[in-house]
């Protein structure tokens, strides 16, 4: 089974006047139709995760209906984050499978474990977690403000720092392996890791 993957492309020539509205938190209020959105598919989504560890606990297989739905949470959550952390300056369309510059690449789980499955019933899932929600904590803390000091870089030098940038789509990458892991897209324990290559 394979881990999802983040797919985003560089900032090239971000906008000045964007950055500048995230430096004073306008960009997110653009950005809460997106939000709530995205907060009403997650809420769902774990309600549809849980239903499937019933599933795959009994039959060993995940539901495409099941799959498909948090594909849809992964990929308009990914979306709406790449927005507002300025991988791209294309406002993100309210639509399930646009052309965008940012993504996620991920494959229906073939044999998903059912043990897994079970440890997910009785919120197991959630306790081998817990050291993933400690260290993002901290690691999403530090991205959000790289990030607002990104808007500064933008603004001043009509740049958005590589480091930063990478910084940032890796704790997305690191949510998105912690996500998939719990909802049983995959089985394979989340690495502790920023790492990521953007696409070409």
């Amino acid at each position: 089974m394979s881990m999802p993957d983040l797919v985003y492309r560089r900032a090239v020539d971000p906008k000045r006047g964007l950055a500048a509205t995230g430096i004073v938190f306008i960009k997110f209020l653009l950005a809460i139709p997106h939000l709530i959105i995205v907060n009403a598919l997650q809420s769902l989504g774990f309600a549809v995760a849980y239903i499937g560890y019933f599933v795959v606990a009994f039959t060993g297989a995940m539901p495409g209906g099941i799959y498909r739905f948090l594909e849809i949470w992964y990929g308009w959550s990914a979306r709406t984050w790449g927005w507002i952390i300025g991988f791209t300056d294309v406002y993100p369309p309210f639509e399930i499978d646009p052309e965008y510059p940012v993504a996620v690449r991920m494959a229906k789980p073939d044999k998903p474990s059912k043990g897994w499955a079970v440890a997910g019933i009785f919120f197991l899932k959630a306790v081998v977690l817990i050291p993933h929600f400690i260290a993002l904590a901290f690691v999403l803390l530090a991205a959000s403000l790289a990030v607002w000091f990104g808007y500064f870089a933008v603004l001043f030098t009509g740049s958005f720092p590589v480091g930063i940038q990478d910084f940032a789509a890796g704790a997305m990458q690191w949510v998105l392996r912690v996500n998939a892991f719990f909802a049983g897209i995959t089985d394979d324990y989340p690495k502790f890791s920023l790492q990521i290559t953007p696409a070409a």
